[in-house]
């Protein structure tokens, strides 16, 4: 048999060969055996044709973009989320750090990557809070409406939404009263909350008296600051009378007696 005949007929131990033929075999004619054996490089180990064509298919692959991104949870806001409403219907002092964590499901060591302190996290829980009343008084700057019907509209809602019993009443309220004199820093905040409530009902109040629809006797920062008072004293004692029927005197009284 002759060479080419030898090395092409054998499919097990061609690529063996070849590397041997290149190390140690040196033919009568080497231009006899060039057009059949192909070049290799005789550094580097001969692999079958199948695992080199795995091989190079995983070399194209760009590793650091060929496996899908996985979003990371967000920790801080599944704790301030269970926050909110842990001390929202328990109450600051009534509710742990564990407490919120378990509710969060996360461990109770990642709080403390986030928070500083439970006070720290109630501080947040009042602007979060402010948030999301923010959107319920957007009623109040819808100028399609009349002034004053942009406020009865803005309370008829609030007066809604609350389900007795068990509704946990204002957060703000609730935190005045509870904390005003434990935390600095939740108060401030707390009493920035109600000042920014105050104002954005005041502006609407001063429309209504623009427009005539409001006696001008009294200015509408106090007016909106006295409803705001009522209006949580209302909530307080809807709380205690698990009723809603202190929302519903507030609303008559309000519109009868105050807004005229």
């Amino acid at each position: 048999m002759n060479r080419r005949a030898f090395l092409h007929g054998n499919n097990t131990i061609r690529p063996f060969l070849y590397s041997f033929a290149f190390l140690n075999f040196q033919p009568e004619d080497p231009a006899d055996l060039s057009p059949t054996i192909p070049k290799f490089d005789v550094r580097r180990p001969l692999r079958p044709a199948a695992a080199r064509t795995r091989v190079k298919v995983v070399d194209n692959i760009k590793m650091t973009g060929h496996i899908a991104s996985m979003t990371k949870p967000n920790f801080r806001d599944q704790i301030l989320t269970a926050g909110l409403e842990a001390l929202h219907s328990r109450g600051f002092n009534a509710t742990s750090v564990q407490d919120i964590t378990e509710a969060a499901g996360v461990p109770k060591g990642s709080f403390y990557n986030h928070f500083a302190s439970k006070e720290d996290l109630g501080a947040a829980v009042v602007e979060q809070y402010t948030l999301r009343t923010a959107k319920r008084r957007a009623i109040l700057a819808d100028v399609r409406l009349a002034p004053m019907a942009r406020i009865r509209s803005y309370f008829e809602a609030m007066v809604a939404l609350p389900k007795y019993p068990g509704a946990p009443g204002c957060l703000l309220g609730n935190f005045g009263a509870e904390l005003s004199n434990q935390s600095p820093a939740i108060r401030e905040r707390v009493s920035a909350a109600f000042e920014d409530w105050s104002l954005t009902l005041a502006r609407v109040i001063e429309e209504a008296q623009s427009a005539g629809d409001l006696k001008t006797d009294i200015p509408a920062k106090a007016t909106a600051a006295f409803l705001i008072d009522a209006w949580e004293g209302a909530v307080l004692r809807a709380k205690v009378e698990q009723s809603r029927a202190p929302l519903e005197a507030f609303l008559e009284m309000t519109f009868a007696r105050i807004l005229v």
